[in-house]
C-alpha cells in the first residue's frame, strides 16, 4: 500500500470537542461566595511541627518528596504571632523572603500573599520584608493576585496599609460588596483586613448618630447573606453605635432598630453575658439594659393588647409603661404562652431573623396567660393578662422567679407566692386599688415563700427548622451563566462622601474599579424566554425567505435554533447521518437524550425542554467541531420550510399573547386528581422553570418532585405537590405576561 492510500484511509483527523464550560464556572463561583477563603484548621502542635519541618528541610538542603502545599502550609506558620520573631527560625524566614522574590510558582506566590495579609503586623520586621519581596515578585504572580495588587495598592504598605484602606472605605457606599469587586476574597478577613476594621470604626464612631449612616456600618458588620456579624473588633463595633447615646436618647424607632441589630450580630447580652458582651465598658452596658427593659415592655404590652380584648388591660399597661418613664423599673422579661407566642412567631418575628427566639421566655401552664417579670429595686414583680394576679417576690427570696429564663410555668409562681403571709399579691378587680398597692409593695418588706421545692425546668418550643440557602452575596467581578463580567480598571469613578462634613462627591483613586456590568436574570417562563429575556448583543438577522442560502446567512442564538429554522426534515438528517454506516470516519456518539431531542424536534412540538435543549447543543458543537457543515447536513434532507413569522421565532424576539398562554397553562382545577394530571401534562415547562431556581437544593428537590410526579410515584409527598402548584403558577403568571 502507498502512503497517499495509507493517508486517504486513515481518515479525517477528528479534533475534541470543546465543552460547555459557563456552568463550572458558575459552580465555582458558589462555592467561591459561600466559602470565600478556606483553610485547613490545625492545632497549635502541628503548626509548631510543620515550622519544625521546614526549618529541618531549610538547614539540610534535602527537599526530594517536598510538596509545595507543605511550603505554603508551613510557611503560615513560620510568620503566625507566636514564631515570627523566633531565633531559630530566622534562616527559615530569610529563605521564604528569597524563594518569593525569586520564585515564578504562581501557586507559591498566591499562598504567600495570603500568609502577608493573615500575619500583617504595621512596621513589623516580617511584614517589611515579606512586602518588599512580593512587590517584586507581582509581575510573577496570577492574573488574580496581580489585579488584585492593581486594585488595591494600600495591601502592599507594610506601615500604614489598614488605615488608608480604611479611609479609602469610609468613602465607599458598600465597602463589603466593592471590596469582592476589587477582587478581596473575604473582606472580613483576618490580619491586615482586622486592623482595617478597627480603623475604620473609629473613623466613623463620631458621626453614627443618624440612621443612613448607621445602616452603612451595620451593613459592613453583617452583609446582606450573610448568618453571622463580624466578631473581630466587636467590642468596638457596639461601643460605637451606642457611644452617640450616653447622654441622649434616641428616638422610639431607631432605638428598637439599634436593639434588634445589636441582638442579631453578638445576641441578647442578658442571655449571653460573657463573649463580646464581657468585654464592654458598664456604662454602655448600661444604656443597652436600658434600651431591652423598654423594648421587652413595649413588645409585652403589644402581643397582649393583638391577642386579648380584657377592658381592664389597657390601664394596667399604662400604669407599667408609667412606672418605666419614671425608672421605676430597672429590668423586664416577658414569658409568652402558647397563643401569643405563636402568634409572635407568625406576625412579629422576621424567618430570616438571627437569635429571635431567645427574645422572649415562654409560659406552657396556660395557653392564654401571658406574664411579665420586672425587677424593680430589691422586688421581683410577676403580673400576668387575664385574672391571673399580680405577685411581689424579695429579691432574696429562692423561690422568686429568675428574669431571662427559657421558660416558666406560672401556676407554680401562683402557688409559691401563696404559701406566705396574705398581702404578697393582688387581684385587677380596682386598677385605682392595686396602683396604689404595687406602689406601697415596692418599699415594702415582703416575707419569703415557704415552699423550698424549685420550679420545674420549662424549655419554650423549638423553632421551625429551615433548609440551608446559599447566602445571596454580592455580584463580583466574575462569570455569571448569562454575561460575562466586564471590569475596567483606571476610570474615574464619583461617589458620594458618606462622612464629609460638606456632602460633596468625591473622585475614585487612579485605581479605582469600575462595577462590573450585570443584568439580573429572573426565572423565565420557558427556555425561549430565557434567551429572549435581554437583546442579543450578536444583533440577530430575520431570514428574508425560505431558501438555504437566506438561512445560512442568518446568525441565531444557537446551533438548535438554527436546525429548528430548517425544519423537521433538518433534525431527520442529523439523525440519518449519524445512524450511517461510519466507512472509516468517526463520529459523535448519540446520546439517549440527543435521540430524544431529534424525535421532539422532528416531532414539532416547540422548543425542547431544558434537558434536551442543553443536549441537542452539545451534539450540534460536535458536529461542527469535527467538520461537518451544519446548514448543507440541515439542507440535505430537502428544501427548507417556507419562512414566516411563526416559523422564524427562534431567530426575532417574539410576543407572545395571553390568549394562548391562558389556554397552554389554565389554572389548576379543585381537586387533587386533575391537579396532578394538568402537571404530568406540563411536567417538561415546570422542570425548565425549575431550573432557574437560585440554590441547587431548591432545584434538587423540584427534579426529584417532577420525576415522582412523572412516574406517579405514590411518594410523592403533599409538600413536594405544593411547591409543584406553586411553581405551576408562577408558569402561568411568566406565560400571561409573556416575558418574566
Amino acid at each position: 500500500m502507498s502512503l497517499f492510500d495509507a493517508l486517504e484511509n486513515a481518515g479525517r483527523l477528528s479534533p475534541q470537542a470543546v465543552p460547555e464550560i459557563r456552568y463550572l464556572r458558575a459552580a465555582a463561583d458558589r462555592v467561591r461566595e459561600r466559602w470565600p477563603d478556606v483553610q485547613v484548621a490545625r492545632t497549635e502542635k502541628e503548626r509548631e511541627a510543620l515550622a519544625q519541618r521546614l526549618r529541618d528541610r531549610v538547614e539540610s538542603g534535602d527537599w526530594e518528596g517536598t510538596r509545595l502545599s507543605f511550603v505554603v502550609a508551613a510557611a503560615s506558620a513560620v510568620f503566625d504571632a507566636e514564631r515570627r520573631e523566633r531565633p531559630d527560625l530566622a534562616r527559615t524566614r530569610d529563605f521564604l523572603y528569597a524563594e518569593v522574590a525569586a520564585s515564578t510558582s504562581e501557586t507559591f506566590l498566591s499562598g504567600l500573599l495570603r500568609t502577608y495579609l493573615d500575619s500583617y503586623a504595621p512596621e513589623g520586621a516580617h511584614t517589611t520584608a515579606l512586602a518588599t519581596a512580593l512587590v517584586t515578585a507581582a509581575p510573577r504572580m496570577s492574573a488574580t493576585g496581580r489585579l488584585l495588587l492593581d486594585a488595591v495598592p494600600e495591601l502592599m504598605d507594610p506601615v500604614s496599609g489598614p488605615d488608608r484602606l480604611a479611609a479609602r472605605m469610609s468613602k465607599m457606599s458598600d465597602p463589603y460588596t466593592e471590596l469582592l469587586r476589587l477582587g478581596v476574597r473575604n473582606p472580613h478577613g483576618g490580619g491586615f483586613m482586622d486592623l482595617a476594621h478597627l480603623s475604620l470604626t473609629s473613623l466613623v464612631r463620631p458621626h453614627l448618630s443618624e440612621r443612613n449612616l448607621i445602616d452603612w456600618y451595620i451593613k459592613w458588620l453583617r452583609p446582606p447573606g450573610k448568618s453571622a456579624g463580624l466578631n473581630t473588633g466587636a467590642e468596638q463595633s457596639i461601643e460605637a453605635l451606642i457611644d452617640p447615646w450616653l447622654e441622649k436618647a434616641p428616638a422610639d424607632e431607631l432605638r428598637s432598630y439599634l436593639v434588634e441589630a445589636l441582638i442579631e450580630l453578638y445576641g441578647d447580652p442578658r442571655i449571653k453575658s460573657g463573649g463580646v458582651w464581657g468585654a464592654i465598658g458598664e456604662r454602655y452596658m448600661a444604656v443597652v439594659h436600658r434600651w431591652l427593659t423598654r423594648e421587652d415592655m413595649r413588645f409585652f404590652t403589644g402581643v397582649v393588647d393583638a391577642t386579648q380584648k380584657d377592658p381592664m388591660w389597657p390601664p394596667r399597661r399604662d400604669f407599667w409603661l408609667k412606672l418605666y418613664d419614671e425608672g421605676k423599673i430597672d429590668a423586664a422579661w416577658a414569658a409568652l404562652s402558647s397563643q401569643a407566642f405563636e402568634y409572635t412567631r407568625q406576625h412579629l418575628m422576621r424567618q430570616d431573623a438571627k437569635n429571635a427566639y431567645t427574645r422572649v421566655g415562654y409560659q406552657q401552664a396556660r395557653q392564654n396567660t401571658s406574664l411579665l417579670i420586672m425587677k424593680i429595686g430589691n422586688k421581683i414583680m410577676v403580673d400576668g393578662c387575664h385574672s391571673y394576679r399580680t405577685h411581689v417576690f424579695d429579691i432574696g427570696d429562692p423561690m422568686a422567679p429568675k428574669l431571662f429564663e427559657e421558660g416558666y410555668d406560672c401556676d407554680q409562681i401562683m402557688r409559691a407566692s401563696d404559701r406566705r403571709a396574705r398581702g404578697a399579691s393582688k387581684s385587677h378587680s380596682s386598677i385605682p386599688s392595686w396602683s396604689r398597692w404595687v406602689r406601697d409593695m415596692m418599699n415594702a418588706d415582703v416575707p419569703w415563700s415557704q415552699q423550698t421545692r424549685a420550679y420545674t425546668k420549662v424549655f419554650r418550643p423549638r423553632p421551625p427548622k429551615r433548609r440551608y440557602a446559599p447566602p445571596r452575596q454580592p455580584v463580583t467581578g466574575r462569570y455569571t451563566d448569562l454575561q460575562p463580567a466586564v471590569r475596567t480598571f483606571g476610570a474615574a469613578n464619583t461617589d458620594q462622601d458618606l462622612f464629609s462634613s460638606t456632602g460633596a462627591t468625591r473622585a475614585s483613586s487612579g485605581n479605582g474599579l469600575i462595577s462590573p456590568v450585570r443584568r439580573a436574570a429572573s426565572p423565565p417562563a420557558s427556555v425561549a424566554a430565557a434567551r429572549r429575556v435581554h437583546p442579543d448583543p450578536l444583533g440577530l438577522v430575520k431570514p428574508t425567505s425560505g431558501d438555504a442560502s437566506s438561512l445560512k446567512q442568518t446568525r441565531f442564538a444557537s446551533h438548535m435554533d438554527r436546525m429548528i429554522a430548517y425544519g423537521p426534515a433538518a433534525a431527520a438528517a442529523v439523525l440519518a447521518y449519524l445512524e450511517a454506516p461510519e466507512k472509516g470516519r468517526t463520529r459523535p456518539a448519540l446520546s439517549p437524550k440527543s435521540r430524544e431531542g431529534l424525535a421532539w424536534v422532528r416531532a414539532v412540538k416547540g422548543d425542547p425542554p431544558l434537558r434536551l435543549r442543553n443536549a441537542l447543543e452539545y451534539l450540534l458543537l460536535n458536529l461542527k467541531t469535527s467538520g461537518v457543515d451544519l446548514d448543507d447536513l440541515f439542507a440535505s434532507a430537502g428544501d427548507p420550510p417556507e419562512v414566516t413569522d411563526q416559523s422564524a421565532r427562534h431567530a426575532t424576539i417574539p410576543r407572545e399573547s395571553s390568549d394562548s398562554s391562558e389556554q397552554k397553562f389554565p389554572p389548576l382545577p379543585d381537586h387533587t386528581d386533575g391537579r396532578l394530571d394538568l402537571l404530568r401534562k406540563n411536567a417538561d415547562a415546570l422542570e425548565d422553570l425549575g431550573m432557574w431556581q437560585s440554590t441547587f437544593e431548591e432545584r434538587k428537590e423540584l427534579a426529584i418532585a417532577i420525576k415522582r410526579l412523572r412516574s406517579q410515584s405514590p411518594h410523592l409527598r403533599a409538600d413536594q405537590r405544593a411547591k409543584l402548584y406553586a411553581l405551576y403558577e408562577k408558569l402561568r403568571l411568566g406565560g400571561k405576561r409573556g416575558r418574566k
